[in-house]
Formats: structure tokens, C-alpha cells, sequence
């Protein structure tokens, strides 16, 4: 139950930072963003690890190698392959390549950690995936059918989140022999690096990155960064040590749902019958696997 808990409380938390980042009314080039917010979790984090470790306790090397590698594919290499395929896709189509993040992870876990879903996760996954076609914005009539460098968008998004479901899945191994923050500190270590190479090939970089200090509402920006790139990293990861990949991954699938949610209450968007009938759907499948795990 602990980790059902926390797999939850991990789409909620990003959920809600999702929409303080979007409050803020702050307009900076995503990389340059990503880059910022993880050099804020990055710092977070070794504070934390300094107070409930005593410091990042590292591993033996082969364990901190595959931590590493899991950083800078999962989060530094990852993060930034999604941004530039949000550049060539419409919204709709964002929202249906995210679905593959779940099948990648179960795939994975399948594969390389011997999981066994069972057919009532796998029913549970089933609504989750489908409330989210409920959700989803299609193209508006102005838009062209299809953008310019869609194929390059579908390719690059299906990377990213394959390189996601991997990285999580060479360290889910690791958990019962390394501490849960230094652990995750070393992954956004990596991460960081990562996020700074793939910010270099930006044109103009040090006016990109200014736009991070300069954007308005400095407070809801920084609260939103704060939760996306310290809290809900630890309770994604958190999640995946005591729950199996595969229903840590389908329960945090319902952070669509509470982005909905949170859209609602605190941007004043319009409740629909489509997004009462996708709340339902999504609640009833994160029940589902909850009673299976």
C-alpha cells in the first residue's frame, strides 16, 4: 500500500507543479527551463542527502555507473529529446505518444526484473490509458492537419520516453543496497550533466538562460520547479522500490488526471462531461491495480 501511496502522491505532485509552472506566466525556452529546475533539484538534493545521510553515500562503482548512466539517459538525454518533439507535434498528438511510457516500462521490466502483470493490472492500465483520450486537446481548425516535422516529433518522443523507462529500470535493482537519496541525488548528478549538454546546442545561450531569472512570479515559478525536480522525483523513484515497475508506471499514468484536475480549480478551466467521464475511468484503474498489488 506504501507504494501505491507514493506512486499516486507522484503524479499529483508533478501534476501540481505542472500547472504552478504555467501560472507563472513565465515564458522560457523549455531546455533552458529543464536545465534550471534540475540544477535546483540537484542542490536540494545534496542538502537532503547531507542531512538524512550524512552526504551522498556512493556505491561501489559498478552500482554508481549504472546510476550514472540512468541519470543522463533518463533524465539529462531523455527530458531533452521530449522537449524538441513537443516542437513538431500537436498537443493530442503529445498525449497519445505519452501513453507509451507504461508499456515501455512493463516491456522492460518483463524483460530484464522477471515481472509477472497480472490480467487485472492489466484491465487497470486499460482504463487509465483510455481516460486520457478523453482528455486530450486535438488540433484546432487553424492548425495543419499534419505539423511540419511530425515523424521526427513521433520518432524523437518515443525515445525519450523509452530512454525514461529504461533509466528507472537499471536501478530498480539497486534499491535494496543503496540509500533512497543518494541514490536518487547521483541519478540527477548525471542528470544535470546531461541537461547542460543538450542545453549547449542552443543558439543564444546566456540570453535563454536569463529568461529563467527575469520571468515573472519568481515565487510560483520556483515552487513548481521545486516540486517537479526535488519532491516528485523522490516519490517516482520511491514508487518504483516498493511497488513492481509495471504498476508503479500505470499509477503514475494518472497524472494526466490531476493536471485535469488542478486545471480546473486553479486555472478556472471548464469542467466537461468528457473529463467527468475520464476522472472516472482513471480512478477506477488506479483502483483496480491497487487491489492487484
Amino acid at each position: 500500500m506504501l507504494g501505491n501511496l507514493l506512486a499516486i502522491s507522484c503524479a499529483m505532485v508533478w501534476s501540481l507543479s505542472i500547472i504552478l509552472m504555467k501560472k507563472s506566466g513565465a515564458r522560457i525556452h523549455p531546455l533552458a527551463l529543464n536545465l534550471g529546475k534540475n540544477v535546483i533539484g540537484l542542490v536540494l538534493l545534496l542538502l537532503t542527502a547531507w542531512i538524512v545521510d550524512g552526504g551522498v553515500q556512493v556505491p561501489p562503482a559498478r552500482e554508481t555507473s549504472l546510476l550514472l548512466l540512468s541519470g543522463f539517459l533518463g533524465i539529462g538525454v531523455a527530458d531533452g529529446l521530449v522537449l524538441r518533439a513537443m516542437q513538431h507535434l500537436h498537443a493530442s498528438h503529445v498525449g497519445i505518444l505519452e501513453c507509451l511510457f507504461a508499456p515501455f516500462v512493463i516491456i522492460l521490466s518483463v524483460l530484464f526484473l522477471g515481472e509477472k502483470p497480472t490480467l487485472t493490472m492489466f484491465v487497470g492500465g486499460a482504463f487509465i490509458v483510455a481516460s486520457l483520450l478523453f482528455v486530450k486537446p486535438t488540433p484546432s481548425s487553424d492548425d495543419p492537419k499534419d505539423p511540419p516535422g511530425k515523424s521526427r516529433g513521433v520518432l524523437l518522443m518515443a525515445m525519450g520516453l523509452f530512454l525514461i523507462a529504461l533509466g528507472i529500470i537499471l536501478v530498480k535493482p539497486l534499491f535494496d543496497s543503496t540509500s533512497l537519496i543518494s541514490l536518487v541525488t547521483i541519478r540527477m548528478t548525471a542528470g544535470v550533466v546531461g541537461s547542460a549538454l543538450i542545453f549547449a546546442m542552443v543558439g543564444d545561450r546566456r540570453a535563454r538562460f536569463r529568461e529563467f531569472f527575469t520571468a515573472p512570479h519568481k515565487a510560483i515559478l520556483l515552487s513548481g520547479c521545486v516540486l517537479s525536480a526535488y519532491l516528485s522525483i523522490i516519490l517516482w523513484v520511491a514508487g518504483y522500490k516498493y511497488l513492481q515497475a509495471s504498476v508503479a508506471a500505470l499509477l503514475n499514468q494518472t497524472s494526466t488526471i490531476f493536471t485535469l484536475i488542478f486545471a480546473i480549480i486553479f486555472l478556472q478551466e471548464k469542467l466537461t462531461r468528457s473529463k467527468v467521464i475520464a476522472i472516472c475511468l482513471a480512478m477506477s484503474g488506479a483502483a483496480l491495480i491497487t487491489l492487484a498489488s
